[in-house]
């Protein structure tokens, strides 16, 4: 039924529910009001008559009865009347009889309280009834109309209503069919029009919404696309339905792989999840539970991905369990991250050295387990505290400046400190601290890296004093070298000259030889500072010297710091504060003839070892032969008659000073092979120790262990190099011919390896001369010269080296040529001197012993040698052999 329909026949229906009402309604109120009023005014008349016949009724007066009725019928609302006795005897009645329609009513007549009888009064009701008729029918019509009336406007109300309310339904059909852009056409101002305003503003709104979820749904396919998210579903038994695109892009797997498939039936086995995760989550899902982030495998080998899912159940329309549904995300990534995030952690806590973090404020906020192996401490007694807790108080304050300075300017810091254990130990540790930064550039925190390297430091100290004593004894070694390497002078000469060696070797600015007569005191020879007023010649008391100490012991005295020896009240103290002294009685001819000693004001700084102890055993035996021979030439001078006898007596003086030289050169070579025992020991342990350390060894002890081994092997190359001078030239066998080019041949293979790796070109020329003289010191010679012109080579040009010859009549001169660094003339003579170096150690490796000995081979062969160079162009060495005659 339409609209317009239900409207028309509801409102009549209920036009004429309120008509019906209504008539009836009024027809009652119309007849009881009609009957009210005839009851009032029959009471008003049975009053009156009641008052009048009261008096007739006593008296039975029924005439004036009669008359009475006769006037009240007069009345035509009165139809009939009739009075009564007490007894209830008709006394009077109007002629009239009753009738239908009539209504009788019945009113007493009292007399002072006792009822004398009544008076019937009949009222006709028929005026009333028809009246109520009329007016029932006049409303009737009445209703009839508004009806009528109510009937044409609902129907026009209601088609007015459809009309709009079709409009509203087709819009909304077109609008249901997809029509976004359908609208109503708005009219008038009343609730209609306000609703076709409120569906065109729905439509807007959801034209608007589907175009922002349009918008969001392609926003989240692109981001569903480019993401490692995806969602599934499975079956009641648990089996994959369903994958959606993501699975492809999130593990560039098949989605075959797992479509009907149960999640636990394609986990990887490679990298299987736990029994017990499994059975949780197969509890789970029997339950039909929701479950979130549950983690498994699937894959093989490097393809194996490591997936996160979520679900929750599906139940249908009935409420029955039909499967799961969910998302999945790849967490490969993830994984991977957390697994080299506990690999870190592990490293960091199982670090061999300390980790220490602070924050900004430098408060503690981690500590490594080997921090506290290190230090004592438990992490929670320094978390929150300041590094300083681990203060020892020796770490110098410049050093915590340059320390805060590096890391606030966000810069690595890298040194040394002395710091203390719970325990109260000190010790060393090699820390290298920097800044941790944030995303925004700020300091978080700073990151301390602590190796202990007391230990370190202990071989440090130790390999320290090993190498001074080794350069103790080297230098040692080398002064007597110096002195038995001294020029054919005079004996006051050469005694000066050795005395001036050994106070520079043993570092006490005051040298005296002196002669001891009972208790006189005399300087024979001496060295002194420039402003010194010690001369040759002075005499002193023997008490006032420390000689009186060193003859009284017959040996060698050595006092490093005479303040805090027995002997600080020695009188030579007070006299002149010498602070250090080291003294030897000095032999001539067997006799005791004075002392040589060497003092300084000030303390040693160091104990008198061994070797010093020994040099100056040996250089006062030299000094005794010296002053011997000396004597003995001044007794051959001045006593001509005993010639013969003094021609013994320097022969067997130069047997005694040939047999110290021999001494001096087997002191050289027992020192040096003694010099050499301790660093091949030094080496040794060395490399014992870095192959101990293993794994445990860092590039920069690394480092260290080089620059060690390297100096000793530096160091003992040295003392070889030295003894190879000290032994050049004393040799005793005869010359004999020896062929140079045999000589260069030899020299040309050894340093054929040095030649290749240089890739440098040696040439040759044909027929060297044959010189006499002795083969393996010209082989030293020739190979120094041609490994001098490979070693000192520029490094942006290849070496070339030749060697060529020229018969210059009395001589031979034969040339070593190279291209390398060249000298300058300055220095052409000063490379010929023992250790004289133009190059550091860093540029180029030598000892500075091999053109000294070049000249010691040239000058026991009577030649000559010397350099013409260009520094940057290259030099030529040149040795002159002389001609046999």
């Amino acid at each position: 039924m339409r609209f317009r329909t239900k409207t028309i026949l509801g409102i009549g229906l209920l036009q004429i529910a309120l008509l019906v009402v209504l008539l009836f309604s009024s027809m009652e109120a119309m007849r009881s009001s009609g009957q009210d009023e005839m009851a009032r005014r029959s009471d008003a008349v049975a009053r009156l008559i009641a008052a009048t016949a009261k008096d007739a009724l006593i008296s039975q007066d029924y005439a004036t009865l009669y008359a009475l009725i006769a006037e009240v019928r007069a009345d035509s609302g009165i139809a009939y009347l009739r009075f009564v006795d007490d007894d209830g005897r008709m006394v009077a009645e109007s002629a009239s009889a009753p009738w239908a329609g009539l209504a009788e009513r019945r009113y007493p007549i009292v007399v002072a309280g006792h009822e004398m009888g009544a008076v019937f009064i009949g009222l006709d009701t028929r005026a009333l009834s028809k009246a109520v008729a009329v007016s029932a029918w006049r409303l009737v019509a009445i209703g009839a109309t508004g009806i009528a009336l109510t009937a044409l406007f609902a129907w026009f109300l209601g088609t007015y209503l459809t009309v709009k309310l079709d409009r509203l339904r087709h819009a909304g059909t077109r609008l249901a069919a997809g029509n976004l852009d359908t609208r109503v056409m708005v009219e008038g101002n009343d609730e209609v029009a306000d609703t076709a305003r409120a569906f065109n503003a729905m439509a807007d709104r959801l034209q608007q919404l589907i175009s922002e979820f349009s918008e969001s749904e392609a926003t989240s396919r692109a981001f569903s696309e480019a993401s490692s998210d995806w969602t599934w579903e499975t079956d009641r038994e648990h089996r994959v339905t369903f994958l959606s695109p993501g699975f492809f892009q999130a593990t560039r797997f098949d989605p075959a792989i797992l479509i009907g498939r149960r999640g636990w039936d394609v986990a990887s086995a490679e990298q299987p999840t736990e029994e017990a995760a499994w059975i949780a989550h197969r509890q789970d899902l029997n339950a039909h539970r929701k479950f979130r982030d549950f983690r498994f495998w699937i894959g093989v080998g490097k393809l194996a991905q490591w997936i996160s899912i979520s679900g929750a159940p599906r139940y249908d329309a009935a409420g029955n369990f039909v499967g799961y549904r969910g998302s999945a995300t790849n967490i490969t990534g993830q994984a991977q991250a957390a697994t080299q995030l506990r690999l870190f952690s592990r490293i960091v806590e199982q670090s061999p050295v300390s980790v220490v973090v602070t924050d900004p404020e430098g408060s503690i906020q981690y500590v490594n387990s080997r921090f506290t192996t290190v230090t004592g401490y438990a992490a929670a007694e320094v978390i929150g505290q300041n590094p300083r807790v681990i203060a020892s108080g020796d770490t110098p304050q410049e050093v915590y400046a340059s320390l805060w300075g590096t890391i606030s300017g966000r810069r690595v810091w890298h040194g040394e400190m002395r710091n203390k254990k719970k325990s109260g130990e000190l010790y060393w540790e090699d820390a290298t601290i920097f800044p941790i930064l944030d995303d925004r550039g700020n300091v978080a925190h700073f990151v301390g890296i602590k190796e202990d390297i007391t230990g370190r430091k202990a071989g440090e100290a130790m390999l320290e004093e090993r190498t001074q004593l080794v350069q103790r004894h080297y230098e040692s070694l080398r002064a007597l070298s110096d002195i038995a390497a001294l020029p054919h002078l005079a004996a006051d000469d050469l005694l000066r000259a050795a005395l001036d060696l050994g106070a520079r070797h043993l570092g006490l600015p005051f040298g005296i030889i002196s002669r001891v007569d009972g208790d006189t005191y005399t300087v024979l020879h001496h060295v002194a500072p420039p402003d010194s007023s010690l001369a040759d010649g002075q005499v002193y008391p023997l008490g006032d010297t420390y000689c009186s100490i060193t003859l009284s012991s017959n040996d060698v005295v050595a006092i490093p710091h005479m303040a805090d020896s027995v002997h600080a009240g020695h009188p030579c103290y007070s006299a002149f504060r010498l602070e250090s002294y080291v003294g030897i009685p000095v032999s001539v001819r067997g006799q005791r003839l004075g002392t040589l000693n060497f003092s300084s004001p000030a303390p040693l700084g160091r104990r008198f070892d061994d070797g010093d102890v020994e040099f100056i055993r040996l250089l006062a035996r030299w000094v005794g032969a010296m002053m011997e021979r000396e004597l003995s030439s001044r007794e051959v001078i001045a006593a001509k008659d005993a010639a013969e006898q003094a021609q013994v007596g320097i022969a067997r003086q130069a047997r005694k000073l040939k047999e110290i030289n021999a001494e001096l050169e087997q002191f050289a070579y027992v020192a040096s092979h003694d010099l050499r025992q301790p660093l091949r020991m030094v080496a040794s342990y060395l490399a014992l120790i870095q192959r101990g350390l293993g794994q445990n060894i860092t590039d920069e002890m690394t480092e260290y262990f080089g620059f060690a081994i390297g100096g000793a092997k530096r160091m003992d190359s040295l003392i070889t190099g030295l003894l190879e001078y000290s032994r050049t030239g004393r040799g005793e066998k005869p010359f004999e011919p020896v062929p140079l080019d045999q000589v260069v041949a030899e020299c040309r293979m050894n340093l054929e390896v040095a030649t290749s790796e240089a890739a440098a070109t040696l040439t040759v020329q044909d027929g060297l001369p044959t010189i006499a003289g002795d083969w393996n010191e010209l082989v030293r010679l020739f190979q120094n010269l041609m490994g001098n012109a490979l070693k000192y080579r520029l490094p942006d040009r290849p070496a070339v080296v030749s060697v060529g010859w020229q018969d210059e009549g009395s001589e031979w001169q034969v040339w070593v040529r190279d291209n390398g660094i060249g000298i300058a003339p300055e220095h052409h003579d000063r490379i010929f001197a023992i250790f004289q170096r133009l190059v550091t150690q860093e540029e180029y490796e030598g000892s500075g012993i091999g053109l000294s000995v070049c000249r010691k081979i040239v000058s026991h062969h009577g030649g000559r040698i010397w350099v013409d160079s260009t520094p940057g162009e290259g030099s030529v060495f040149t040795v002159a052999f002389p001609k046999p005659e």
